[in-house]
């Protein structure tokens, strides 16, 4: 049987899900373990597991990314541990991984400067996330894992890097967006529409494209592949908040579309005219890299 590689993304900076609601406590929120999975001279990456409270011999296995514009390690940021363990109480090995933050002290100097950074942040982010799969597929027995059942979650610049996981080509690509040779894995997109920080559509310089979702979406419309998109209209990069307000959203497309294998194109508008704006809705890469 194919392996299940599926993409649950939303384009976002950071989270705030504790101003959602959630009400996880501190102590359970701690990682049930830590594994060290990469060594860059000084820099050590390791993996947080969150394993679910049953006994069961197999899971699914949830591979978490965060969110930072690719500046920021947010692996154990507390609204990224009550996540975790929220999806692992419902049934899910789920692993938080750490990455290289490839624009740490990067100076933006204009969209074309910034392509090369982000190019080489987005490569040695995916580079680690596929480390970590791998080594999630070599000892699924004693994570009790089901190695058929991967699942690649992440916000704005995780999101991104869990989608470039897709064939080297979802997000950041010099070949243009073709899935013509492979079929990309079912994929949800939680974006908003005013997205400044990351595109909500696409951008193109120097024969590189820059995917958003909608763009992605539509590709996949074309070819009739499973996914769901939540466009969320007029709003900014403050999306990241909607991990808990739509977390019954994501619980279904978890268990039709990817674990239940169902085929659906979804394509969902939400429009809330009365919705107070946080301040950080209009973040753009002047206000990240500075």
């Amino acid at each position: 049987m194919k392996r299940i590689l599926t993409f649950l993304s939303a384009f976002c900076l950071s989270l705030s899900l504790f101003a959602q609601g959630a009400s996880i406590d501190s102590l359970r929120c701690q990682p049930d373990e830590s594994v060290a999975f990469a060594q860059y001279d000084t820099l050590a990456l390791e993996m947080d597991f969150y394993f679910p409270p049953d006994d069961a011999e197999s899971h699914p296995c949830i591979i978490y990314s965060y969110g930072g514009g690719f500046v920021t390690d947010n692996q154990r940021h507390f609204e990224t541990r009550q996540l975790c363990r929220m999806l692992a109480d419902d049934g899910f090995v789920v692993v938080a991984t750490n990455y290289r933050l490839g624009l740490r002290g990067v100076q933006f100097k204009g969209v074309g400067g910034m392509v090369k950074p982000l190019e080489k942040a987005i490569q040695l982010a995916t580079e680690d996330v596929m480390k970590v799969t791998r080594h999630i597929l070599t000892y699924a027995t004693e994570l009790t894992v089901d190695p058929e059942q991967l699942i690649l979650m992440g916000s704005s610049a995780g999101a991104i890097t869990s989608l470039q996981c897709d064939f080297e080509r979802a997000i950041f690509s010099r070949s243009g967006l073709d899935y013509e040779y492979d079929t990309p894995a079912p994929t949800l997109f939680l974006h908003g529409t005013a997205d400044q920080l990351v595109t909500y559509e696409q951008v193109k310089l120097f024969g590189i494209g820059f995917y958003g979702s909608d763009r992605v979406a539509r590709q996949f419309a074309k070819k009739h592949y499973p996914y769901m998109i939540m466009r969320f209209t007029d709003e900014g990069h403050s999306v990241a908040a909607r991990y808990f307000t739509n977390y019954e959203h994501i619980g279904w497309f978890i268990e039709n579309m990817v674990l239940g294998g169902r085929r659906y194109e979804i394509d969902m508008t939400i429009f809330n005219p009365d919705r107070e704006k946080p301040a950080w809705d209009n973040y753009d890469p002047g206000s990240l890299y500075q």
